[in-house]
């Protein structure tokens, strides 16, 4: 069956979803991929979960399974429905919320992944904001790096992404709320401190990077690659750069962080830029979130203030040029 009927279908299904307990049932199944643990998790009978799947697939009219070897795959039907049952099942939760928010006055609950760079830099400035306009108002965050906190919003388990704005495969909407540069860096007493360094100096030095998957570490590598120099040769891989400054100060290891960082005054009598020009990767920095998701007032509220510092962090960028 073409894809574009079945998205019909599970529009015009999809009120009827809301009051059965099928998708539920299917989204766990799903999440799982076996029908056994499934049902333990959901604390039914595995022949309960069976008969729960098979309704909502006539009910539907298509497969939502297939078998792949000893186990379960989602048809490309299935794994549709899995996406928008994760939307579903995240309005419900979004709904209840913004009724508690009415209801008692409270600032509500936002769940924000933040980079490891914009705890550094941007982040104390929002909840210090946050804390003097909404009192009342909960943050719940998420520390990773962009392919981590872009798989958490991809499941509804966070409502925006403060960092880097960086291209995915799914729609979004991105609002840059200021500039950032990232530049090589490492202590001061390392041995290219103070001094020009080439390509080729910087791969024979330890380095502490991100995994491959993260877009700024497939920069790197890009560079060293198109000039025809070895790879950084990476000691610590590392998941989340926020502890990455006091590591580069003790350890002698150089890194690729942003230039905010370096100028914060907890290091910057530890850190030093290494110079090379080449290695300066420009970025936009500000928040991102899942096209068509719907935005509790609380969340406008997070968007609408990083917005605000980031706007006071490019005036005040401005004014140092300036003197």
């Amino acid at each position: 069956m073409p894809s574009t009927i079945f998205y019909y279908q599970i529009d015009e299904f999809q009120e009827s979803m809301l009051n059965n307990r099928d998708l539920e049932y299917f989204v766990t199944a799903a999440e799982i991929m076996n029908l056994r643990l499934a049902s333990q998790s959901l604390n039914i009978t595995q022949p309960a979960l069976s008969k729960s799947i098979t309704r909502l697939e006539k009910e539907l009219n298509i497969k939502l399974f297939k078998r792949a070897g000893r186990g379960l795959e989602l048809t490309e039907a299935g794994r549709v429905l899995y996406q928008r049952g994760l939307a579903l099942q995240s309005s419900y939760l979004e709904l209840g919320e913004i009724m508690n928010e009415l209801s008692s006055g409270a600032g509500g609950i936002v769940r924000v992944g933040v980079s490891g760079s914009a705890t550094q830099f941007l982040l104390p400035e929002i909840c210090k904001m946050l804390q003097s306009q909404v009192p009342n108002m909960k943050l719940e965050i998420q520390i990773g790096m962009n392919d981590v906190l872009f798989t958490l919003l991809e499941r509804h388990a966070i409502d925006v992404i403060i960092g880097p704005l960086v291209n995915y495969d799914s729609p979004v909407v991105q609002l840059p709320v200021t500039a950032d540069r990232v530049i090589v860096a490492a202590s001061r007493d390392h041995p290219l401190a103070g001094k020009p360094a080439s390509l080729r100096e910087l791969s024979r030095y330890g380095w502490i990077l991100p995994a491959k998957t993260v877009s700024m570490r497939q920069w790197l590598d890009k560079m060293f690659y198109e000039n025809h120099c070895p790879p950084p040769d990476v000691k610590v891989e590392i998941s989340s750069l926020a502890s990455v400054p006091g590591l580069i100060a003790k350890s002698g290891l150089l890194s690729f962080l942003s230039e905010n960082i370096l100028v914060e005054e907890e290091f910057l009598s530890r850190l030093i830029r290494i110079d090379n020009d080449q290695l300066v990767m420009e970025r936009r920095v500000g928040i991102t979130w899942l096209e068509g998701a719907f935005l509790s007032p609380a969340t406008q509220k997070v968007i609408d203030v990083t917005k605000s510092v980031g706007q006071k962090m490019q005036m005040e960028a401005r004014r140092i040029l300036e003197d």
